[in-house]
């Protein structure tokens, strides 16, 4: 039933589109021609390739940096409370607003792509793996000290495991951010990628492209979605969570 009623609103979904269509908007049909295009050229499949090496570089760069700070904070409360005022600062701040600094630093191409994907989840994931680690009972802690545990045992056998579905939560939650953050970067100056083709298709005025190359990263990113979700569960039953 649950599946029955998701396909039924794709299909009121698509026939709404369809309705709405004319001389500004392109149609369903219009748009996958124009994909077939694209992919008869030879250039989505590169694209795509190109958009996921930026986006797993940039999504592992922010994860290990993220994730190691945040336990890093979490285990010292004060430090953390010290760059508490730096890091307030800025956590509003979009990635997008780097962008001029961004392209005299690393210039045009992947680079820039792979620094705003990286920066989009460093704070959103930084605060959940701080708040995991300082979510930790006091009472697993004193046990495992009265068992004499030491310090480095304590982190990797209470705190970690403890922590680690939150954690783990926080990354499902920073690939669908870094998926989002790639095409705004790969449509500031990348050279290949989905992002670049909607800007190239744009230029040349063909809305059906865009809309083509846009179904494309939508049914990429609930692939993504999906494989993380699957990670989760997997991780949850590892854990016994």
């Amino acid at each position: 039933m649950k599946i029955l009623s998701q396909i039924l609103v794709l299909i009121l979904a698509i026939f709404l589109w369809q309705i709405s269509s004319g001389e500004l908007v392109p149609s369903p049909k219009d748009s996958l021609l124009a994909l077939s295009e694209l992919y008869e050229n030879g250039g989505l499949l590169n694209d795509i390739l190109s958009s996921l090496y930026n986006y797993f570089l940039g999504l592992f760069i922010g994860l290990f940096f993220a994730i190691s700070l945040g336990i890093f904070f979490g285990l010292c409360p004060k430090i953390l409370s010290a760059f508490a005022p730096l890091f307030g600062f800025l956590k509003p701040i979009s990635p997008i607003a780097y962008t001029p600094l961004i392209i005299i630093l690393f210039g045009i191409g992947s680079k820039p792509t792979i620094f705003i994907i990286a920066y989009a989840i460093f704070f959103p994931l930084l605060q959940l793996s701080v708040s995991a680690i300082l979510k930790t009972p006091t009472e697993l802690i004193n046990i495992a000290k009265g068992f004499g545990a030491s310090k480095a045992q304590i982190i990797a056998y209470v705190i970690v495991p403890n922590s680690i579905f939150s954690i783990i939560s926080g990354i499902k939650i920073a690939a669908s951010l870094a998926w989002i953050n790639l095409v705004i970067g790969e449509m500031l100056g990348s050279q290949s990628g989905l992002g670049y083709l909607i800007i190239d298709a744009r230029n040349q005025l063909r809305l059906d492209m865009v809309l083509g190359v846009i179904l494309v990263i939508g049914a990429i990113g609930v692939i993504i979605n999906f494989v993380f979700e699957l990670f989760e569960k997997s991780v949850s039953k590892r854990f016994g969570l």
